[in-house]
């Protein structure tokens, strides 16, 4: 039976793998990360965002730098086509996006390849497992996604998310008197 050191490990592995995929700067749930980190509180742990006080590592933050811009990338490219297909003048430039897109894909992936240590993103604080902050809001926006700590579509559709939401106890509105 694997430690809980073991288990975060095991966890930062899981979101760094999430973090340099084709996807990473969408704002969707990433299916594995999700269930384990629901394993985690079925086993009574907390799992919560940190504070500015969270600080990444001088070689954490090399990487975080990668990603930051190759899911930057990833985002200028979907917004150049979005734009292009809105656009009536003219066809949309779909080699260029194309191209944009596959180095950006490749670029994270380098990032996995080179980096095999990954980041340690969460750390254990007792019962207490926590989301470092990054120092960039559309890096951090990302991975609040990836890892369903922000509530992402996929995650909204779930039986286990339905269920609690039909479950909840809703106070009344004072407004609705």
């Amino acid at each position: 039976m694997a430690t809980i050191n073991q288990k975060v490990d095991h966890l930062n592995k899981l979101t760094m793998i999430a973090m340099t995929s084709e996807d990473a700067y969408m704002h969707t749930a990433n299916q594995e990360v999700c269930e384990f980190i629901s394993s985690l509180k079925s086993e009574g742990y907390n799992i919560s965002e940190g504070d500015e006080l969270d600080v990444y590592t001088d070689y954490e933050m090399r990487v975080i730098d990668k990603l930051t811009a190759w899911i930057t990338q990833l985002i200028a490219a979907d917004e150049l086509i979005c734009y292009e297909m809105t656009d009536d003048e003219e066809e949309p430039e779909l080699d260029l996006y194309n191209s944009y897109m596959s180095d950006a894909e490749e670029g994270l992936m380098e990032c996995r390849v080179n980096y095999p240590e990954g980041v340690r993103f969460f750390y254990l604080d007792g019962d207490d497992i926590i989301l470092k902050t990054a120092p960039y809001f559309l890096f951090q926006d990302c991975i609040m996604y990836k890892v369903g700590l922000y509530e992402s579509e996929s995650i909204l559709k779930t039986k286990e998310y339905l269920e609690m939401a039909a479950n909840a106890v809703w106070e009344k509105n004072p407004l609705d008197d």
